[in-house]
């Protein structure tokens, strides 16, 4: 029998998997198209796991500039000693040894995720703290894993350019809908599916302010809706 808290990160995970497949299906196939090995590949976001990151290193990691992909780290991932200060104050009364090892599914997303559910519930123990944080983190780090894989191998039988359309505005809406929600609401899965399916149409749209200007629009719209549905339900 799964923990309750456990449980309830698995149904918040869900958008974050849903972008993280697309997301990291695209970046298996950028790797593919380097030529970069397919083991360091999936290495890379089983260990790196950081889309941004991976984005910008690809190029050091076809010529074989390691130094060059380890100040990348530092400089782009530092972003996430900050999140780790904010976290520590959760999951007291943890092994360290098992903090540790659960954070290789740490992530902005995941961060997002757990560190709003708890702060607007209110969870104070540390043990179901960790539970929610692990059904938020474990089925996004499988997805991260599969996603890449099959973008790897698939990417052959896919255009690349066309496969990274969903980028353009999956991204963005991604954080602007974890921004917007709160726990047990579903606005964020319509968000990130809206993002993956308007990317190729507005792609076509020649005006680059679009790529800023939708993803705040549709967080806002997200926030207003969310907040009409709250009003509702109170009145």
């Amino acid at each position: 029998m799964l923990n309750p808290f456990f449980r309830k990160g698995m149904v918040d995970s869900l958008p974050v998997c849903v972008s993280f497949f697309l997301i990291f299906a695209s970046i298996g196939a950028l790797y593919q198209s380097h030529g970069v090995p397919l083991m360091e590949t999936l290495v890379g976001s089983l260990l790196i796991y950081a889309a941004p990151l991976q984005v910008a290193a690809v190029g050091y990691l076809a010529d074989g500039a390691a130094f060059s992909v380890i100040i990348l780290a530092l400089l782009i991932n530092f972003r996430f000693f900050l999140m780790a200060m904010v976290m520590s104050q959760y999951f007291h009364g943890i092994p360290k040894r098992k903090i540790l090892l659960s954070m290789l599914g740490f992530s902005a997303s995941t961060y997002t995720v757990t560190h709003s559910h708890l702060s607007a519930e209110n969870i104070t123990n540390g043990k179901s703290q960790f539970h929610f944080y692990l059904g938020v983190a474990i089925p996004c780090f499988v997805i991260t894993f599969c996603a890449t894989l099959l973008g790897y191998v698939s990417a052959e039988h896919l255009n690349y350019e066309s496969v990274s359309l969903f980028l353009v505005m999956l991204v963005p809406i991604h954080f602007a809908s974890l921004t917007a929600k709160r726990s047990g609401k579903d606005m964020s899965v319509l968000a990130t599916v809206m993002g993956g399916l308007c990317a190729p149409l507005l792609n076509e749209v020649d005006m680059k302010v679009m790529d800023l200007v939708i993803p705040i629009l549709c967080g806002i719209v997200i926030a207003l809706w969310e907040w009409k549905i709250k009003q509702d339900k109170t009145s």
